[in-house]
């Protein structure tokens, strides 16, 4: 981990603190520590709070490092993982693996699946299809078939009953459903060849993520192209494919702008006044045109003529939109840099 990133992002910790984080209840239901579970942090990085729900100052995580997770708590509703005393992570922005798979893979729509899975927490909460708590909890133990799997306000969930979802990481990490999305494949006339920007998640046909990955800058012959729900892929093995974006000359906004939807309240960085001004709602969509990364491995996505984004965790409904404006930013050195100082 770099030491400097942690020290430079501190300011930007404090700043990018949403106001409603002040005003979580700080009564949280606190689950047994498993050290079997590795969280990898996501393209963007990711501030770290207390178990208040305060961001902690210097508590910047890098992309792609990688935590051993300790205890798990819910902050606001949502799942936290302990990754230093008294420091706490969103679920939403690492890749959480058991060592042999992800268990909270990136999904933008609902999969079908045909599963049963085993509540592995005390009084997992239901909630509707909008998120919303129904005052009901499914007990530690018990089994459930689950019919579909899709993300809701940026945290994956199984369906459990008409209207009834559960996250999946209150369930055992087995993961034995199938997708029933309508891809399109495109052969391509000439094979071609492409190199890839960063270790690369391998997704199945159906757009699953297999938990495994292509190391950075290395080279794979492009047999197919194929859209799954919305995002480009590039197929390198048999039933192995990779999103487009990885490859270093494919871009998100090689066909123009590219829009996303907010998951949460997100604070812009203007560049007129070199900081953070006015917030953008939850559930707002916005055509992004361009994205820059700075010194400091923080990412920003243009919004306005002067207004962008910060892309720290989970910012957009749509997880794999974020990966691919990641994987389409310019290089800033000196964006927005200020506020880590």
């Amino acid at each position: 981990m770099n030491k400097k990133k942690i020290v430079l992002a501190s300011t930007l910790a404090v700043l990018l603190a949403p106001s409603v984080l002040n005003n979580l209840p700080t009564n949280q239901t606190v689950h047994a520590a498993n050290t079997q579970l590795i969280g990898t942090v996501r393209r963007g990085g990711a501030a770290t709070v207390d178990a208040n729900g305060n961001y902690v100052r210097g508590g910047y995580l890098g992309n792609f490092t990688s935590w051993r997770l300790s205890q798990r708590i819910t902050i606001g509703g949502n799942p936290y993982y302990e990754v230093a005393t008294n420091q706490y992570v969103d679920a939403t922005a690492m890749n959480i693996s058991n060592g042999n798979q992800v268990l909270n893979p990136v999904q933008k729509e609902v999969s079908y699946v045909n599963a049963v899975k085993t509540i592995t927490d005390n009084n997992a909460t239901v909630v509707n299809n909008n998120g919303y708590s129904l005052g009901v909890t499914l007990p530690n133990g018990t089994s459930w078939k689950v019919d579909q799997y899709k993300v809701i306000n940026g945290y994956p969930y199984y369906r459990v009953a008409t209207n009834e979802w559960v996250k999946a990481l209150n369930f055992t990490s087995d993961y034995n459903g199938t997708s029933n999305t309508n891809n399109t494949v495109a052969n391509t006339s000439a094979q071609k060849v492409i190199t890839l920007r960063t270790n690369s998640v391998i997704y199945n046909g159906l757009g699953q993520n297999t938990g495994r990955t292509l190391p950075t800058n290395t080279s794979w012959k492009v047999a197919q192209e194929k859209t799954i729900n919305g995002h480009q892929y590039y197929q390198v093995a048999t039933n192995e494919w990779i999103l487009a974006t990885e490859d270093k000359n494919t871009s998100i906004f090689s066909n123009g702008t590219a829009t996303g939807t907010l998951a949460k309240n997100v604070q812009l960085y203007n560049t007129s006044s070199n900081s953070m001004t006015r917030s953008l709602s939850a559930a707002t969509s916005w055509k992004i045109s361009s994205v820059v990364e700075n010194s400091a491995g923080y990412y920003f996505a243009q919004v306005s003529n002067n207004e962008w984004i910060p892309l720290g965790g989970s910012v957009f409904n749509d997880g794999l939109l974020q990966q691919e404006l990641a994987n389409s930013a310019t290089y800033e050195p000196s964006f927005a840099i200020s506020l880590f100082k």
